[in-house]
């Protein structure tokens, strides 16, 4: 089998994750029942879900001399992920801290970006099969361009959605995939109906992927729409990187088997699963999200 190589742009941060009886009213004062803390972000959690499930992969971003100090970048390198595109430059740390209550399928992340703020298109490296946008701001979606050339891309745009609605679908069209949520989808259409993601499939961009959460999710392309149940196994332990693992597994198997049932299957299993897995960055074996992708079903809509 060929191992494809992945390059995940994005956010590096160290996350503090936080379990609460429920979500605190302003003025009170909480005592948290649990604690994770660890290495994080968008592209990292892209990034060790592949390495996972038997793939290469790289991380392109920006940390400050602190993250070193605090062995971040060990901590990268002992999930499998490689660290050469990983700058070090004076500035502000990037932190996330998380909020979730126990058996919630949401969660509530604050976060600040620090010295990630200033990733520029001149650091994506010429290597890879695919390159990944993990929840970055759309211009630089946009002003790699050319750089793309000769690998598939995809991007997630997470959050810049509601901020930068107009530029999100600027960048869409200059990458091969797109994953976004219902209320995601709804802040660009004005409708969370997932088989009006068709109208994102222009320029380049052949697929459209809607994740659903407990719903499962429907991949889009011009030719067909396919949609697959996610499986009940258990209440959620840890939300956070969910639609990381998602979209690393589609990415990971579409590529291999050109099959957007197969690929959405896969990516429905390894979202499912990351949710009893405490801890952002910690993700599903291959052999777990196999298991779990061969009890479930595409079905063409």
């Amino acid at each position: 089998m060929v191992v494809l190589w992945h390059v995940s742009v994005g956010n590096v941060n160290v996350d503090f994750s936080l379990v609460l009886d429920g979500y605190p009213a302003p003025g009170i004062n909480v005592v948290a029942r649990g604690l994770w803390f660890g290495v994080g972000g968008a592209s990292v959690n892209y990034a060790s879900c592949i390495v996972r499930l038997g793939g290469r992969a790289s991380v392109v971003s920006l940390v400050d001399p602190v993250f070193v100090k605090l062995g971040v970048l060990e901590w990268l390198s002992i999930l499998g992920v490689d660290v050469s595109y990983v700058r070090v430059v004076e500035g502000e740390p990037n932190i996330a801290v998380i909020l979730m209550v126990p058996g919630e399928s949401l969660r509530t992340i604050i976060s600040y970006r620090g010295v990630s703020r200033r990733l520029d298109p001149s650091m994506i490296p010429d290597v890879g099969d695919h390159v990944h946008f993990a929840s970055v701001n759309p211009k630089l979606v946009v002003d790699a361009g050319g750089r793309l050339e000769g690998r598939t891309s995809s991007y997630d745009p997470g959050g810049e959605v509601l901020g930068d609605p107009v530029g999100v679908r600027k960048a869409i069209t200059r990458v091969d995939r797109v994953f976004l949520n219902e209320k995601e989808l709804e802040a660009l259409l004005g409708t969370s109906n997932p088989l009006e993601a068709r109208s994102l499939l222009k320029g380049r961009t052949s697929i459209a992927i809607v994740k659903r959460g407990p719903k499962g999710a429907i991949a889009i392309t011009r030719e067909e729409a396919v949609e697959v149940k996610a499986p009940k196994i258990g209440k959620p332990v840890d939300v956070v990187g969910t639609g990381d693992a998602f979209n690393a597994a589609f990415n990971m198997y579409y590529d291999r088997t050109k099959d957007i049932g197969e690929a959405l299957k896969h990516a429905v299993a390894a979202g499912t699963l990351k949710t009893l897995i405490r801890g952002s960055s910690n993700m599903p074996s291959r052999e777990e999200v196999e298991k779990l992708a061969s009890q479930l079903h595409p079905v063409k809509l």
